[in-house]
């Protein structure tokens, strides 16, 4: 939180409304009132919405889209529109975010200004819930590879499990674990091993559907957790990952191929009754 106050502190003079730039179309308690607001919560999502609704409350909005590095918000309905605007968010002379706004009409000269005045004072608060966005993404990732890491896969999994719970509904896990690694990296060092654990955990996202999740468990060891599957698709998703791996120029060149256990979920399942049977068929899969 420090860190963020500091960010905060940092960025809070620059670009914020100054009344003498504009003609004042909105009076200094309704700005006073909104900023105030944003100054309330650090999350992107709820920041988002208070910006949309301050907008909608003012101009004929259809719609806004905050599109980031990782994450696009959109509210209302930008496609129906076709009156557009777009207003750039900058950080150290470096663009961090852009902002679509959609009208239902075109907007006249003061309307604009409204427009300008409050994104203006959105900049500095919308920052600052990158910054707590990315230091949140940052303690769920894995360093090396990018892939979620071993707390996130803690969190996914019992996610996964209440959700079934409530209403019956079927996932699968896969542990992966990496085959003649061991001898690569003791043979090139650690440095050309970290080299395939990317190209490995790259392999496994890409092989996976967009609702499914991939996970670097520890060392050389990965978990995948499938969304809404059954037996036949989990089975299709096990060998897709290893036909990519011996498609892979880079992996097939040091003969690294995977071995993969799947379990799927199933009523009276504990967390770790799942995970040890998928564990115990990636071992017998082992080469």
């Amino acid at each position: 939180m420090e860190q963020l106050n500091q960010l905060y502190e940092q960025h809070v003079g620059e670009n914020v409304f100054n009344p003498g730039h504009y003609a004042p179309v909105l009076n200094q308690h309704e700005l006073s009132a909104f900023f105030q607001k944003c100054l309330t919560t650090i999350d992107l999502t709820v920041l988002s919405e208070l910006f949309f609704q301050q907008l909608q409350n003012t101009l004929p909005l259809c719609g806004l889209k905050i599109q980031c590095n990782h994450n696009d918000i959109h509210y209302g309905e930008l496609a129906k529109s076709r009156h557009h605007k777009h207003l750039a968010v900058r950080q150290d002379e470096k663009q961090i975010a852009m902002i679509h706004y959609a009208f239902s009409r075109t907007l006249a000269v003061r309307e604009w200004q409204i427009v300008q005045q409050l994104h203006m004072l959105f900049k500095n608060p919308l920052k600052n819930g990158l910054e707590y966005e990315r230091i949140k993404l940052a303690a769920t990732r894995d360093n090396l590879t990018a892939l979620r890491n071993r707390s996130s896969f803690n969190d996914t999994m019992h996610r996964l499990f209440s959700h079934a719970k409530r209403q019956p509904s079927q996932f699968a896990l896969l542990v992966i674990d990496l085959d003649k690694f061991k001898q690569v990296n003791d043979q090139y060092g650690h440095s050309h091993g970290d080299k395939i654990l990317i190209a490995c955990a790259d392999t496994i996202s890409a092989s996976l559907r967009d609702t499914d999740f991939a996970f670097r468990y520890g060392g050389d060891e990965f978990c995948c957790l499938l969304t809404d599957t059954c037996i036949n698709s989990c089975a299709q998703i096990s060998q897709r990952i290893q036909l990519a791996f011996k498609q892979n120029n880079f992996l097939a060149q040091h003969d690294i191929g995977c071995s993969i256990g799947s379990a799927i979920y199933q009523q009276g399942d504990t967390e770790h009754s799942l995970f040890t049977r998928a564990d115990a068929a990636m071992y017998r899969n082992k080469k």
